[in-house]
C-alpha cells in the first residue's frame, strides 16, 4: 500500500469482512500497530459496532460499519448503494453537488444525501435550521383524510397479449410537480397566501406565491443539472465520454426518484405530510388530463400507473402519439414522452389469483427489438441463475414474433428450452453456483420462530462463528440430504463442500413454476407443464 500509493482503494466487502479480519489477525499476532494502510499514522483497527440495520420502504436493510483509511478514499462495493448503480462518476457528482464527503457519500442513502443539499440550501438562504423536525401534520377529519390520504392514479392492467401498444411517460414527474407548483412544508397552506391562485386540485390547499420553498430550489439545481448531461450525452461521439455523462445524469437520477417519498418522511427536516399529499394530487390531475385527452383522440388506456400509461390506437403512426405528448406537455407543464412501441406485449395476473391483474407484472418486445420485463423471476434477486437464465431464453425465443399470433406459435419452441433445462438439470449437469438462492433476512436469525430455508443457512454460519444480522442476504443451496428433517435440507453458500448435491425435484419446479408465471394468460400452469415436461407427449417419464 505505501509502495502504490492510491488515491482510493476499492474493496469487495471491505468494510464488512476484509478489514475487520485484518485488524483482528494484526491483533492476534500483536501487530496492530504497523497495520496502517491510510497515509496518515492511523493504525486499522476493528470496528466495534457490528454494523446497523434498517428498516425502509417495508424491507430490512442492513449496512456494514464504515472502516476509513486515514488520506485514502475506500470504497466498499457492497456497502454502496449509488456507486454499484453509476459508478465513481455518479458518486463523484452526488458528492459535488450535495457537499457530501466521498468516502461518506459512498455509503449515506439518498435520502441522507438530499438532506445535505437542502441543509446548504438553507444556510445559503440564511434560514435558521430547527435542531428536530417540530412541523406535524395538520388537523383532518374523516372524510378529509379520505379525499386526501391517496396516492397515485391507477388504471388496472387488461390481461394477455395486445399488439402494437405504445408506452409513454412523464420526464421526472414527481419532482417536476414538486419544483413548478412550488411544493415544500412551509409553502403548503402558508399563512401569507391564503387567497392563493395555486390551489391543490380536490383538496383545496392553498399554495405560497411570496417565496420559493427550499425543496423546489434544491430540485432545480438537479433537474437542470440533468437535463444538462442528457443533452452532453446524446451530443458526444467519444463513447468514454458518453458513458460518463450517462453515469452523472443516473446518479442525479435516484436523487429525483427519492425526493417524493423524502418529503413524507417523518424525519426530514423539511418535509410534511400535507406537502407530500399535495405531490399525490396534482400528480392524479395530470395523469387525469392526460388519460382524457388521450381518449379524445381515440386512444384506448390499456395500463396506467402514476407517471406512464400504454396506449394503443388502431393504425396509428409513431407520429400521433408524439403529436398527443407534445399536446399533453403543453397543458399540464410536466414533459410527456415514448418510451418506445411494442411489437407486442404480455400483462400477466396474479400468481395466487389468476384473474386478478397486478400493477407492474409485463414482459414485451419492443419495435427497435429491445426486451422490457417488470415483476417477474428475471428481475428478481433471489432467482437462481439456472432459472433466470431458462426465463431469459424462452423470452428470446418469444422476442421473435412480430406480433400476438406468432407469439403463439412460438410457445411451443418456448417449451422446447425449458425442456431442456429440465434435462440438463436431472442429469445432474448444473453447477451448483447456479443453484443458489439469496434472500434478505427481515429479522436477526435467533428472532425466527420459524424454520424457514435463509433462516436455517443463517443460523448455520452463526455456529461457525460468522456474524449475521437483520438485513443481510444470505445464500443457499437446497439439498437433496434430509428429506424428513427441514433443517438438513439447506447448506448456506459458505458450506459447500463436494460432498453436497441438490435437490433435483425442487429446483425442476422452481423452472417449471417460472414458465408458467410467463405463460399463465395463455392456460398454463404449473401442473400442467409438469405433466407436459416431465411426462411428455408420449407418456415418456423423466426420472428423478
Amino acid at each position: 500500500m505505501q509502495k502504490e500509493d492510491p488515491d482510493i482503494i476499492l474493496t469487495e466487502g471491505g468494510d464488512s469482512f476484509l478489514f475487520p479480519y485484518l485488524a483482528q489477525r494484526a491483533r492476534v499476532n500483536n501487530i496492530s500497530n504497523r497495520l496502517i494502510l491510510g497515509r496518515e499514522a492511523v493504525p486499522l483497527r476493528a470496528k466495534k459496532g457490528r454494523g446497523t440495520s434498517f428498516f425502509s420502504y417495508g424491507r430490512v436493510y442492513f449496512k456494514s460499519a464504515m472502516q476509513r483509511l486515514y488520506g485514502r478514499i475506500h470504497i466498499d462495493s457492497r456497502n454502496t448503494f449509488i456507486y454499484s448503480s453509476s459508478s465513481l462518476q455518479g458518486l463523484i457528482e452526488v458528492a459535488r453537488t450535495c457537499r457530501v464527503p466521498l468516502h461518506k457519500a459512498a455509503r449515506s442513502s439518498i435520502g441522507s444525501i438530499m438532506s445535505s443539499l437542502q441543509l446548504y440550501q438553507a444556510v445559503k438562504d440564511d434560514i435558521l435550521i430547527p435542531w428536530k423536525k417540530s412541523q406535524p401534520e395538520s388537523y383532518k377529519s374523516g372524510w378529509e383524510l379520505l379525499i386526501a390520504d391517496r396516492g397515485g392514479f391507477i388504471f388496472e392492467p387488461k390481461v394477455g397479449i395486445h399488439d402494437h401498444v405504445a408506452e409513454v411517460d412523464f420526464a421526472s414527474m414527481f419532482p417536476t410537480l414538486m419544483a413548478t407548483r412550488n411544493i415544500s412544508a412551509e409553502t403548503i397552506q402558508c399563512k401569507c397566501c391564503p387567497n392563493s391562485s395555486l390551489k391543490v386540485p380536490e383538496l383545496g390547499y392553498n399554495v405560497c406565491r411570496k417565496r420559493e420553498g427550499i425543496v423546489p430550489k434544491t430540485l432545480w439545481l438537479i433537474l437542470r443539472k440533468r437535463t444538462l448531461y442528457k443533452e452532453l450525452r446524446n451530443e458526444a461521439e467519444d463513447e468514454e465520454l458518453k458513458e460518463v455523462y450517462d453515469q452523472r445524469q443516473g446518479a442525479l437520477k435516484w436523487i429525483l426518484v427519492t425526493c417524493f417519498g423524502y418529503l413524507g418522511y417523518k424525519n426530514s427536516r423539511f418535509g410534511k405530510v400535507d406537502a407530500h399529499i399535495a405531490v399525490c394530487a396534482f400528480a392524479r390531475d395530470t395523469l387525469l388530463k392526460t388519460v382524457r385527452m388521450a381518449e379524445e383522440r381515440g386512444f384506448e388506456v390499456v395500463h396506467g400507473i402514476v407517471d406512464s400509461l400504454w396506449l394503443k390506437k388502431e393504425d396509428a403512426e409513431l407520429r400521433d402519439y408524439a403529436a398527443l405528448c407534445g399536446a399533453v406537455s403543453r397543458e399540464v407543464g410536466v414533459q410527456l414522452n415514448i418510451e418506445g412501441r411494442y411489437k407486442w406485449i404480455v400483462f400477466l395476473p396474479s400468481k395466487t389469483h389468476p384473474g386478478v391483474p397486478v400493477l407492474n407484472r409485463y414482459y414485451g418486445v419492443f419495435d427497435s427489438g429491445k426486451i422490457k420485463v417488470r415483476g417477474i423471476e428475471v428481475r428478481k434477486s433471489d432467482t437462481p441463475k439456472l432459472v433466470h437464465d431458462a426465463q431469459v431464453d424462452m423470452i428470446k425465443i418469444l422476442a421473435k414474433a412480430h406480433n400476438s399470433r406468432e407469439f403463439l406459435n412460438l410457445i411451443s419452441e418456448a417449451l422446447n428450452v425449458l425442456r431442456e433445462y429440465v434435462k440438463k438439470l436431472v442429469d445432474g449437469k448444473v453447477p451448483v453456483e447456479d443453484l443458489l438462492i439469496a434472500k434478505r433476512l427481515s429479522s436477526n436469525p435467533s428472532e425466527y420462530t420459524h424454520d424457514v430455508l435463509q433462516v436455517i443457512a443463517a443460523r448455520q454460519l452463526v455456529k461457525e462463528g460468522v456474524d449475521v444480522s437483520a438485513g443481510q442476504t444470505v445464500q443457499y443451496l437446497i439439498t437433496n440430504s434430509g428429506r424428513k428433517r427441514v433443517v438438513k435440507r439447506v447448506r448456506a453458500a459458505q458450506l459447500l463442500n463436494t460432498d453436497v448435491h441438490y435437490a433435483t425435484r425442487k429446483y425442476v419446479e422452481l423452472l417449471l413454476s417460472s414458465a408458467a408465471n410467463l405463460l399463465s394468460p395463455f392456460g398454463y400452469t404449473t401442473n400442467n407443464l409438469y405433466d407436459l415436461i416431465i411426462f411428455g407427449e408420449k407418456q415418456k417419464r423423466i426420472e428423478f
